[in-house]
């Protein structure tokens, strides 16, 4: 058994449909591979990502309507959404969830305070 670069080689030889030449196969039989080291949490970027825009958006929840009951509608309307209202809002990164938080006011404006990532919550 040869040994070549982690790779291990049985030899047979055997002639192919019994007539001609004799030729060498190998069985190639690999090393078994090392044990996986745990990524660090946080990973150096390329500053070449940095400047790529991403779209943002915070999800409050979702409902389905008729298309009778979206032409009715009018000012003042009412909409039932499946979330309750201190329920966390979604909070997702080219539609993708990646993090969930809960509503605030800066400023007068409304803001999202960041609870959990979502990958974090899978583990």
């Amino acid at each position: 058994m040869a040994q070549d670069q982690g790779v291990n080689r049985k030899q047979v030889s055997a002639s192919p449909g019994g007539v001609g030449e004799e030729v060498n196969v190998s069985k190639v039989e690999f090393n078994p591979l090392p044990d996986p080291v745990a990524a660090p949490l946080r990973r150096e970027i390329s500053p070449a990502f940095l400047g790529v825009e991403m779209q943002l958006a915070a999800e409050l929840g979702k409902t389905s309507i008729k298309i009778r009951d979206l032409i009715d509608m009018e000012e003042g309307s009412l909409l039932k959404l499946n979330r309750l209202a201190d329920e966390s809002v979604l909070l997702m990164v080219n539609e993708v969830p990646f993090a969930q938080g809960e509503i605030v006011v800066i400023n007068e404006r409304f803001g999202v305070r960041i609870t959990a990532f979502i990958h974090e919550q899978r583990e």
